[in-house]
């Protein structure tokens, strides 16, 4: 057995399919229904949504990535210092020691420019990930929207059809009355 929950007073309740109450003004309960659907929106969903909103714009990868670039540079010298005082220059002269340090400053800033760039690509990624959820989101609503004003329409249609077959049966049936009652006049006017 199904199990409708909307009571159309403005709360929940739990109906089976076999008790449900008698709707009197079924475009008062829609409209409650409806109200309370975008109450429950507004207070579930709207802050959500407006969170993504600004995530969009995020760059918090890419300060990340900043933050850390010079203090993977900083490990980086730390360890070629402790390797130095270990082992020694290890026969390097003076010269080639600088070369070393000017090499392992420049692959610091490449690290960190390599570092910032992957951050910027994988935030663009999330940006857009974000965005195209909101989009589904905003599209399934419109898409459910879009159906119920469909469905609204097609029931309008066929009532405003029923009213015009009603009416035409009607206009038929008192022409056929008329006619039988002027035949009824006519064979008594005869007699």
């Amino acid at each position: 057995m199904s199990i409708l929950e909307y009571q159309g007073t403005g709360g929940y309740s739990q109906y089976q399919t076999s008790n449900l109450p008698e709707v009197s003004d079924p475009e008062s309960v829609y409209a409650n229904m409806t109200r309370s659907d975008y109450d429950n929106y507004m207070r579930d969903y709207r802050g959500f949504e407006e969170m993504l909103l600004k995530a969009r714009d995020d760059t918090s990868l890419i300060d990340k990535a900043r933050r850390n670039a010079p203090k993977e540079a900083e490990k980086a010298k730390g360890i070629q210092a402790r390797n130095l005082a270990r082992y020694g220059g290890g026969g390097l002269s003076v010269a080639q020691q600088q070369e070393q340090g000017r090499a392992m400053q420049r692959g610091g800033m490449l690290s960190m420019a390599g570092n910032v760039n992957n951050a910027r690509i994988n935030q663009r990624e999330v940006n857009q990930a974000t965005m195209a959820d909101l989009i589904n989101i905003g599209q399934g609503i419109n898409r459910n929207a879009l159906g119920q004003m469909g469905d609204a329409a097609s029931m309008a249609a066929n009532r405003h059809m029923q009213y015009k077959s009603a009416k035409a049966q009607h206009s038929a049936q008192m022409t056929g009355m008329a006619g039988q009652l002027g035949s009824a006049l006519l064979a008594a006017w005869m007699i």
